[in-house]
């Protein structure tokens, strides 16, 4: 059977917020005005002046123009301000480096892709040279040492800002490249970020957040930091005590950054001594992160949106100010409205990663279904075609009997620990209706004005996204185990979900056309192939259903989306007693096989429609088999797209697309196979 790969997205909204804007003034680019060169080469001239304070003044404003359009952003970018002010973080004036940290903080938070330009001109270099400075600075205050002169107390004050600026660049880089990791890891970063969790009480929040990140992101599948984590087992104790000990509003993001760092470093966490095995120890850590996490997603999103349309509705909301003029201005207090959507912007970052890690712990485990593909990943090309060649129904089954000795088997999923894991069980009762909940559109998800959302509506979008790939993940996860006993247990509770995401598409579809909107209808089309598996005979079909999915089919240009929509007709069309669903199902199939083999395009899309016949047509006693693939003639129209198929494998480079060449490949020999069973079954 034909199966979506499973992921988490990897895309994360900004945890840190801007440095001098209060993070809700954002969308109204088209409102702002555009600088000209003219105006803008005086204020770049002064990086380079005599004068400290215009140093200082004129990294104040390149951040302020920045921040008020993207458009000034790219001019600016064109001068090459990167250079001038990565230059200035050496600067003898303390207000000089400041204020350059401050904007090159601010340039990649609007534009994550300068972080290449960073790298190139070397901004590792006056960063770690700044890295002890702060260290030693931080370490004053939480000690409370006496002050050595006023420029000892402006240091100090700034100090906290400085931090969030340096660990935010870091951060960014990070998530930039991953060659860019192996750098930062010469820095001895981790010490230094992890002193503010073993500070957590003492450190302002948005300080513990930033290195929390910073740690999450360097710790992600990077094995060259686990040695870190050995040589210190205090790290982990640290995070172990904050999961304990910080259970206040304002720490939750604190924690679940915790329960995402330990898990990236899972290998090497040990809790209670010594485990059977490897699954033990991740059991015991997930029944620690669980509670945790659940409790994170304790939030009315629908509320929240709408007492964010309000606050929007009523004016004052802090904007840019549409002038043209650059001096910076001083900050203006933030409103009681400016506040509340900020806090609700950062509980949706909580949220996500939340959602994030809790669609992670699904994918745990997993065992590996096609472990033949991998064994035969040093063929080469013309060895792989020859062998597409020479297919035929007189040697097919030979060639199977060759993939059987190479695969291997796996191993046997214990069905009674599951059902009693304190895990699976905290995700049907507590964390599935919170999905339910944490996916459904609110007012502001998708707004018919998007200019106006401040920073509101893509935290939302974010957070249906998130909530939906948990679900989908926890629907897959349900189908691996053999019984699918969630599916027969909770039978209505899954129908109800059927009904609901066909609902919630309706909802989404007939928003503005959007990146995030089309990203969301993507994931809801996963989570009905999931759960279509797991329903079965009991999907809730109503009649508009498979001819929204075939409509969808048709408008969708995109592949991934395409392969989803056929997967999800598969469930569909096995139902019995429905012969005319299956017809329509079958026919349009056929259909599109016919297309896409003759135009050689979509071959992913090509693969599952073929798994999807496989799966439906398996057996002749199926009621709709007859009236449809025979009478269809399906199986002389599946012989005629053979060689078309053939050709269209053939064309899948291994070198550059292995695995895609593996499920071809794989589709190909059932192909050959099916033609021959379904030309046979009926005489024997």
């Amino acid at each position: 059977m034909g199966k979506e790969v499973r992921k988490s997205a990897k895309r994360r909204s900004n945890p840190l917020g801007n440095r001098v804007t209060s993070g809700v003034q954002r969308g109204l680019d088209e409102q702002q005005p555009t600088l000209q060169s003219d105006q803008v080469l005086p204020v770049v001239q002064k990086l380079s002046s005599q004068d400290a304070t215009e140093r200082a003044w004129s990294a104040a404003c390149i951040s302020n123009l920045v921040l008020s359009n993207t458009a000034n952003l790219k001019l600016l970018l064109s001068k090459g301000i990167v250079a001038q002010l990565i230059k200035l973080l050496g600067d003898d004036s303390r207000e000089v480096v400041e204020e350059s940290l401050g904007t090159l903080r601010n340039i990649c938070s609007i534009d994550p892709a300068v972080c290449h330009e960073y790298f190139a001109k070397g901004i590792l270099t006056p960063l770690s040279a700044m890295l002890p400075q702060i260290s030693h600075i931080i370490d004053l205050v939480l000690k409370d040492a006496s002050l050595a002169d006023e420029a000892d107390q402006d240091r100090r004050t700034s100090i906290w800002d400085v931090a969030e600026n340096f660990i935010y660049i870091i951060w960014s880089l990070s998530e930039t490249s991953d060659n860019y990791i192996k750098a930062i890891n010469r820095l001895n970063i981790i010490a230094f970020l992890i002193s503010f969790l073993s500070a957590a009480d003492q450190c302002p929040t948005k300080v513990v957040i930033a290195a929390g990140q910073c740690l999450t992101t360097l710790t992600d599948d990077n094995k060259d930091i686990y040695i870190e984590f050995q040589n210190h087992p205090d790290y982990i104790q640290t995070m172990l005590n904050i999961l304990d000990k910080f259970d206040s509003p304002e720490k939750i993001l604190v924690r679940v950054l915790c329960c995402a760092i330990l898990m990236n470093i899972r290998e090497i966490v040990q809790l209670s001594g010594s485990w059977d095995d490897e699954r033990d120890a991740v059991e015991e850590l997930n029944r620690k992160f669980m509670p945790i996490l659940i409790s994170s997603l304790d939030f009315d999103i629908q509320n929240a949106a709408n007492e964010c349309k309000v606050a929007i509705d009523s004016g004052n909301v802090t904007r840019h100010d549409e002038s043209t003029e650059i001096t910076p201005k001083p900050k203006q207090p933030l409103t009681q409205q400016d506040i509340y959507i900020n806090n609700t912007i950062e509980r949706l970052t909580t949220l996500q990663l939340s959602l994030e890690l809790l669609s992670n712990i699904c994918l745990q485990d997993e065992s590996d279904e096609d472990g033949w593909e991998d064994s035969d990943e040093n063929m080469d090309e013309a060895e792989a075609d020859g062998m597409a060649d020479k297919l035929t129904e007189d040697n097919i089954d030979e060639y199977f009997n060759d993939m059987e000795k190479l695969g291997g088997s796996s191993a046997a999923v214990e069905e009674n620990a599951l059902r009693s894991s304190p895990v699976i069980n905290m995700f049907t009762v507590e964390v599935f209706p919170r999905l339910i909940q944490l996916s459904t559109p609110t007012v502001l998800s998708f707004p018919q004005n998007p200019t106006l959302n401040f920073g509101v509506t893509p935290s939302l979008a974010l957070t249906h996204q998130r909530a939906l790939e948990c679900l989908n993940n926890f629907f897959l996860a349900m189908n691996d185990i053999p019984s699918q006993f969630w599916f027969k247990e909770h039978v209505e509770e899954a129908k109800r979900t059927w009904s609901w995401l066909f609902s919630t598409a309706n909802t989404i579809g007939s928003a503005p056309e959007s990146q995030d909107r089309n990203d969301l209808l993507e994931i809801i089309v996963g989570c009905l192939w999931a759960l279509g598996r797991g329903l079965g005979q009991n999907i809730p079909l109503e009649p508009s259903h498979v001819p929204m999915l075939c409509a969808a089919f048709t408008a969708s240009s995109i592949d991934s989306m395409r392969v989803k929509i056929v997967g999800t007709l598969g469930p569909i069309a096995t139902r019995q007693g429905d012969i005319s669903t299956n017809k329509d199902i079958g026919v349009f199939v056929m259909d599109l096989l016919g297309n896409l083999c003759s135009q050689r395009s979509q071959v992913d899309v090509v693969v599952e429609a073929l798994n999807v016949i496989y799966d439906t047509y398996s057996d002749c006693a199926f009621d709709y088999d007859e009236p449809v693939y025979v009478q269809g003639n399906f199986n002389n129209r599946l012989k005629q797209l053979l060689p078309l198929f053939k050709s269209m494998v053939k064309s899948v480079d291994r070198r550059k697309n292995f695995d895609l060449r593996a499920r071809c490949d794989e589709a190909l020999m059932n192909l050959v196979a099916f033609i021959k069973y379904k030309a046979t079954e009926r005489r024997s």
